[in-house]
């Protein structure tokens, strides 16, 4: 963002309060106002891309149909067991809108359950560069 620079601290250390593990706001880097040092914000506008030869390998990721209407985290629930992981549905399928309803007899990406916490570690690992 033009007049803006990426800090080097953590989202604890600028506003003291600790994330879970799960939330979003992890993907998105910390900015600084140039003109004003202590106006500091989430760049929540970053254009995140998955890796599409990686979205491929059924190791890690199936194909889920959606019977009826439903939304995003309804699919996290029944995935992962919270509806808090609602964007890791919405990021592997290239949603504009997470806020639209699903419609039945789609079929959607999904990252296999047992590879959540394989997620996180790489958030952390891209958060750190």
């Amino acid at each position: 963002m033009r007049g803006s620079q990426k800090l080097k601290q953590t989202f604890y250390e600028v506003t003291g309060a600790r994330l879970p593990q799960t939330s979003m706001l992890r993907l998105f880097d910390i900015l600084v106002d140039e003109s004003d040092k202590y106006t500091k914000f989430l760049n929540i506008f970053k254009s995140l891309r998955i890796n599409t030869s990686a979205q491929t390998n059924l190791l890690f990721f199936k194909t889920l149909d959606i019977e009826d209407e439903t939304f995003y985290d309804n699919v996290a629930y029944q995935l992962y067991g919270t509806p808090n992981l609602w964007w890791v549905v919405a990021l592997f399928n290239d949603v504009v809108n997470p806020f639209e309803e699903l419609q039945g007899g789609t079929s959607i990406k999904v990252l296999k359950p047992e590879h959540i916490f394989t997620l996180f570690k790489d958030m952390e690992a891209v958060a750190e560069l």
